[in-house]
């Protein structure tokens, strides 16, 4: 059964969407991970850690290309109304889905063994990897549907596919994990059936887009398709599509290759220097490895020191991952909006939907990138237990505030590269960065004083260097230069104070209650001075649901002027 009327979502509308179900999904995953790194100790954490750092890569390689080619294929067709060809589309991109699915399952069967012989002594991290191993096929045809609802500019599929799966992860994986631990005592299995539980999650989510499309179709008409073109061909089809997916497939291999040359080599790097250094390291963190030994039925051995190590960087990844994930949807959203502009060659809108992602990933991820620089301990004091949290992850945290803040804009510059045809030039930049990121790796990793922190030195200075390249490489290929002041630096600004009211309120003393109090205060502030500085404009909202009531409130209380 079809829709009798099909709804093309703007960008802010479909942001909106995108965004409210990013927050909602990582709220759960934080309800999932915070209290599963509790569960399982910062062990543990290190094996689920490794396991879901060489899954997002292999995922992202099978996966990733195919969607954004899916999405800007269907929103130029529909943009030409060529209704046939948005329906072929989907037909041969779905079993190119199902392909590329069981490649990457086989290969990650066959490439196990030999990552955990190489950077883990003890060998357990391959339980969690092979309980997650079947979520890659799951989540290729997942990304099926969402890539062709995203070109047809209807986000609502995609947001409550994330919600759906975030809940299987978060009552599944947890409840797996808890079951296991308490049954085997061991938290590399307990580990695993964490990662169990996100197969699960993907398992339900692509059984939720499954049953929509069959119910609810897509909302194009039989007329529509009667008086549309004849469909181009397969083999024209399959071409157009590996021309966009291949560019875009490295290029999103590069954004989650921070991951991935973590996964490789700072376990690596690390359990070499356990050879020399490993009383370096010990004294160092002594007082975390006495707190880990305290609460833990083993003492920790030297072949676990880097694994532990690596699930104290895990824990402050998370909190950064937050940033790109978040600012990720808006790239989403805005790349079959873009596309369209640059189909019709409509400057003005083009502008408008670049300046607008810019700035609203701006506005995400510098107070929360500041506030990690600014906050680093009381963060992770806030949220985790351990004494390694605190002693070992607030500085790695404090590095990964300032590499969130490039990161969350650059990576949707990343799709608005796609949108404009300049899916090359996205893949050259990024994968310069992600060099960047394994030479700095390399160097800094195995020298004893700064161990694991160089993992989160290697991310900042990737991000960096994309932040700045997808910025000229826009300006170059559309001509369009974007307003500095409106859309990054008063953000910044009103960042800066909202990080420096921290130092000057400083409610340390009073633990966590102060940590939560500081934040409120800095989020006050933060609003405040981007509202003196005249940061929102009626263009920012229009398009959102209500948006001329939006306007009209906003302008009374003098937010909008």
């Amino acid at each position: 059964m079809q829709e009798n009327k099909r709804k093309q979502q703007s960008f802010e509308y479909g942001a909106i969407i995108l965004l409210c179900s990013t927050l909602l999904v990582k709220v759960i995953g934080a309800v999932f991970k915070i209290p599963l790194s509790n569960l399982i100790g910062d062990l543990g954490f290190g094996y689920f850690s490794s396991a879901y750092d060489l899954f997002t890569p292999i995922y992202t390689l099978a996966m990733a290309g195919l969607p954004i080619a899916i999405s800007r294929i269907v929103a130029e067709n529909m943009a030409k109304e060529r209704y046939n060809d948005v329906k072929k589309v989907f037909k041969v991109t779905s079993k190119i889905f199902i392909i590329t699915g069981l490649i990457a399952t086989f290969i990650m069967l066959i490439f196990t063994p030999k990552f955990v012989a190489s950077t883990d002594s003890t060998g357990k991290t391959i339980y969690s990897i092979y309980a997650i191993v079947p979520a890659l096929l799951v989540c290729c045809i997942t990304s099926a549907f969402r890539g062709y609802y995203e070109g047809l500019r209807n986000m609502y599929p995609t947001a409550i596919s994330d919600i759906i799966e975030a809940l299987g992860k978060l009552i599944l994986g947890y409840g797996f994990a808890y079951i296991v631990l308490k049954t085997t005592n061991s938290v590399a299995l307990s580990a695993a059936g964490a990662m169990f539980g996100i197969t699960i999650g993907s398992v339900a989510a692509a059984f939720f887009l499954f049953i929509r499309y069959k119910t609810k179709g897509d909302g194009i008409t039989k007329q529509e398709l009667d008086n549309s073109p004849t469909a181009q061909n397969t083999s024209a089809i399959v071409r157009a599509v590996i021309l966009i997916a291949i560019p875009v497939v490295f290029a999103s291999l590069a954004n989650s290759f921070s991951s991935l040359a973590d996964a490789f080599f700072v376990k690596n790097h690390l359990t070499k220097m356990m050879a020399d250094s490993a009383d370096t390291i010990r004294n160092m963190y002594h007082n975390s490895i006495v707190d880990y030994n305290l609460n833990s039925s083993t003492a920790l051995s030297n072949d676990e020191l880097p694994t532990f190590l690596y699930g104290i960087r895990g824990k402050a990844f998370t909190l950064y991952n937050l940033v790109p994930a978040i600012t990720s949807v808006l790239g989403v959203s805005a790349l079959p909006v873009l596309a369209t502009a640059w189909t019709k060659k409509d400057r003005a809108l083009i502008k408008r939907n670049i300046e607008s992602p810019i700035k609203l990933t701006a506005i995400i991820s510098m107070p929360i990138g500041m506030g990690f620089v600014f906050m680093g301990d009381e963060i992770m004091n806030l949220i985790y237990s351990t004494t390694a949290s605190v002693e070992i992850g607030g500085n790695i945290l404090r590095i990964y505030g300032l590499a969130a803040v490039f990161a969350g804009i650059s990576i949707p510059m990343t799709s608005m590269l796609q949108s404009v045809k300049k899916e090359l030039f996205a893949f050259i930049n990024i994968a310069i960065g992600a060099v960047i990121k394994v030479l700095v790796n390399y160097f800094l990793v195995s020298v004893p004083s700064i161990n694991i922190q160089g993992a989160a030195i290697g991310t900042l200075a990737c991000f960096m260097f994309v932040f700045i390249a997808h910025l000229i490489t826009l300006i170059l290929s559309t001509k369009v230069i974007p307003n500095f002041w409106k859309t990054i630096l008063k953000p910044l600004v009103s960042a800066l104070f909202c990080g420096l009211s921290t130092i000057v309120l400083d409610l340390s003393s009073m633990g966590k209650i102060g940590t939560i109090i500081e934040i409120a205060v800095a989020a006050v502030v933060y609003l405040i001075v981007l509202v003196l500085l005249n940061t929102f404009e009626a263009d920012d909202v229009l398009s959102l649901p209500k948006g001329e009531r939006i306007v009209k409130l906003l302008t009374k209380f003098k937010i909008i002027r």
